[in-house]
């Protein structure tokens, strides 16, 4: 048994040595995501704010869609705590986890699908050593971020969040969420041959575990508890006798089952095989194009983003009736939006979640697009260049992929919204929801280019986008909660986007961010065409 792990240490020590840079990233970024907002989202949770907040964000059925339930039953118990707790919780433990799902995929399926595990093999190493040392990272990187969460929180001094054990019980429960799904990519890894397979089927799981919380939190909340994702908020932290660690437990006894199972199934498979085999490669025979090349290659991944996202705007369009229903029977509401409040309530959910689905069909552009500078580092694009294809001809058939498949996702997913509230009373026309949602994808571009201009003058850098996605998230999910600085704000190109219905259309706006998207456009051409190609 011992020799299996023999040398796990030393890998251990490589490993922290070869991520240093991403591990702290990783590090510093979890705990900034979320103590950066606390002294700004103080200032916005007022005792005069508080009834106005609690009708929002725990009576509005949409708005616990987004951002999760509370058990607080009096808008006087609705202080800095549990508002910090609900609109906090599932966003981070989402975090956690994709970050926890990529990582473990990367370290773990890719490592051994580039050859790099059957060279560490190739040394007095134990076989499940590798394997070991990533988990090993993973955990201790784990309780590292979830302590000093703590520790950030309780340090800032702020009311409400100043009790050592709600803080542990917030940084635990989102954390361990990082843990548990780093263990299922882990068991979906040695299933498949590909890590872009165990990639796809990991995030499915997620989304669908996200889909069925939609679910639960609106109409049987004991249900949660059935599903991990839950697991991140169910906790109730900041709420007095509502704190619970069972998800926490739950998260960490999951995790060492799908731990053992991992490396019970690793251990008796081939270096390289999988418990699933992969499609035979055969030759493409569609069209002859470079871009019908790409697009079948990467046709599966587009394809479940379009299921997944057309389902989740069925899902919140649905939202559209209660939130009328929600209305008709809520005296204060009314009182509080002066007017038509059917109008200011739902035009001001649209933005929310046309904002949030446009962030996420951004994660996918970007992916798609740096498939460009993974397949360009493994040495792939040589057997496209031995044809007559031009590096700017390369460059601009992943950048149209990415900027066609962002945009038409966006589209599919706006038609869920729309068919989901078509037969309702008051619903909305399809022109509203189209104009409304499709405006953001004029960010969704611009951040592709500033992505291009990485890939064509900094290459190595070029993840570095993610960082830029995760400041635009926060921004986004919270920045019409928290007052952020109006110089922070500014810099998320989504601040900039008209934010339709409830303000007036800005073309002039719109129009300098597609013209500045295609100058970073052609600059990155440019770039790209004048570079060496990158190799690993």
């Amino acid at each position: 048994m011992r020799r299996i792990f023999y040398r796990t240490g030393f890998l251990f020590q490589k490993l922290v040595k070869r991520d240093r840079f991403t591990l702290l990233l990783w590090l510093v970024g979890m705990v900034a995501f979320t103590a950066s907002g606390v002294g700004k989202l103080e200032v916005a949770a007022q005792p005069t704010t508080a009834v106005v907040l609690y009708a929002m964000f725990v009576k509005n059925p949409a708005m616990v869609a987004l951002f999760g339930p509370t058990p607080i039953k009096n808008p006087s118990a609705y202080t800095l705590g549990p508002i910090f707790g609900q609109t906090m919780s599932l966003i981070t433990g989402l975090v956690f986890a994709s970050l926890a799902i990529l990582y473990v995929l990367n370290r773990t399926r890719r490592d051994e699908e580039e050859g790099r595990i059957e060279l560490f093999r190739s040394y007095p190493i134990g076989r499940l050593a590798n394997t070991s040392a990533v988990v090993v990272v993973v955990w201790i990187l784990h309780v590292l971020i979830a302590f000093l969460i703590t520790v950030s929180l309780q340090g800032q001094g702020v009311a409400g969040l100043d009790q050592w054990s709600s803080n542990s019980l917030f940084a635990l429960s989102t954390s361990t969420q990082g843990v548990l799904w780093g263990m299922v990519a882990l068991l979906i890894g040695q299933l498949f041959q590909e890590s872009r397979s165990a990639k796809n089927l990991s995030f499915t799981l997620l989304g669908i575990f996200y889909l069925l919380r939609l679910f639960t939190d609106g109409h049987q909340q004991e249900l949660g508890w059935f599903n991990p994702l839950s697991w991140s908020y169910l906790g109730f932290p900041y709420v007095s006798n509502k704190e619970s660690g069972l998800g926490v437990a739950l998260s960490l006894f999951f995790a060492l089952l799908l731990l053992g199972a991992a490396l019970f199934l690793e251990g008796r498979r081939d270096n390289g095989a999988g418990y699933f085999k992969g499609k035979s490669v055969t030759f493409f025979k569609g069209p002859r194009r470079l871009f019908t090349l790409l697009l079948y290659l990467e046709g599966k991944v587009i394809m479940g983003w379009w299921l997944g996202l057309f389902i989740l705007g069925l899902i919140y369009g649905s939202m559209f009736e209660q939130m009328g229903a929600f209305i008709a029977h809520n005296k204060l509401v009314k009182q509080l939006f002066v007017g038509n409040a059917q109008t200011a309530v739902v035009g001001n959910f649209m933005v929310t979640l046309f904002s949030i689905l446009s962030v996420l069909i951004t994660m996918l552009a970007v992916s798609l697009l740096l498939r460009l500078l993974s397949e360009e580092r493994k040495g792939h694009l040589d057997l496209i260049y031995a044809f007559p294809y031009s590096k700017v001809k390369v460059y601009g058939s992943y950048v149209c992929l990415a900027i066609i498949a962002g945009v038409i996702v966006q589209g599919i997913t706006l038609v869920g919204v729309y068919f989901a509230q078509v037969g309702m009373e008051n619903a909305l026309r399809f022109g509203e929801i189209m104009q409304a949602g499709m405006i953001w994808s004029v960010g969704s571009v611009f951040v592709l280019a500033l992505l291009a201009l990485l890939i064509a003058f900094m290459p190595r850098w070029a993840n570095l986008i993610w960082v830029y996605v995760g400041f635009i998230l926060l921004m986004t999910y919270l920045g019409r909660l928290v007052a952020f600085p109006r110089l922070l704000t500014q810099l998320s190109i989504y601040s900039y986007i008209p934010k339709l219905p409830v303000e007036q259309m800005n073309w002039r706006v719109v129009v300098l961010i597609v013209v500045l998207t295609v100058c970073l456009l052609v600059l990155g051409a440019i770039g790209y065409r004048h570079r060496d190609l990158l190799k690993e």
